[in-house]
């Protein structure tokens, strides 16, 4: 388990310092700064990402843009901060918070890993997920994908469970997968209607759907 507190700079930290906000760093002038967008953003992507906190940009020789740390305070009342932002979050955003450079200039490293309950939003209903230097708007279309992503997954790993319980009882194995499977397509459906149809939203429900009936073909015919 990584330390909470660095006199000095951490040799990721300085990683990320010597080049410029990208899919996996943002960096902030102050706490203040940091808001739930920029954390549902780095949960919602694929690999996550920091927040340096008390780190400013300047251009380097070549014009290319790089942190540089100017400290901010660290105490309760920053780390508590930070954690009422993650925890505002639906579903509440994981961070692990970080002090560095403390004998200096002290700045805050937060590390948001790729969440597990995707998709992730503000209390006021915002979802986001991290680009290229930016935090972009989730739009529907990948929105319904990570949603699909996250219940598919819930529901084969209910349903490889439920087999091993039920063995060769096939009959029994069916009308778990029908009852899991017509659940799925019901908040498939729920979702679709909340944020609008669209043709690529439709097509990823119907090949959600191929793919389940082949399941379930198979299984009936016991391979």
């Amino acid at each position: 388990m990584e330390k909470d507190l660095y006199m000095t700079i951490s040799s990721k930290t300085k990683q990320l310092l010597v080049k410029q906000e990208g899919f996996d760093a943002d960096f902030k002038m102050t706490v203040k700064g940091i808001q739930a967008t920029d954390l549902v953003a780095f949960a919602n992507s694929e690999n996550g990402g920091t927040i340096l906190a008390g780190v400013g940009e300047v251009e380097d020789k070549n014009s290319m843009q790089k942190g540089r740390i100017i400290g901010c305070p660290v105490g309760d009342k920053e780390r508590l901060f930070i954690l009422s932002k993650a925890e505002s979050c639906v579903p509440p955003v994981e961070v692990a918070i970080i002090i560095e450079n403390y004998a200096r200039k002290p700045i805050y490293r937060i590390e948001i890993p790729s969440g597990k309950e995707k998709p992730y939003c503000t209390a006021g209903g915002t979802y986001k997920i991290r680009g290229d230097g930016r935090t972009n708007t989730l739009l529907p279309g990948r929105l319904l994908a990570l949603y699909i992503e996250k219940q598919s997954e819930t529901f084969f790993n209910r349903f490889r469970e439920a087999t091993k319980e039920l063995g060769k009882d096939i009959l029994a194995s069916d009308t778990l997968l029908q009852n899991a499977l017509n659940e799925l397509r019901r908040k498939v459906l729920q979702i679709e209607s909340a944020i609008g149809s669209n043709q690529n939203s439709l097509e990823r429900i119907a090949a959600i759907d191929k793919k389940i009936d082949k399941l379930l073909s198979l299984q009936a015919k016991g391979e």
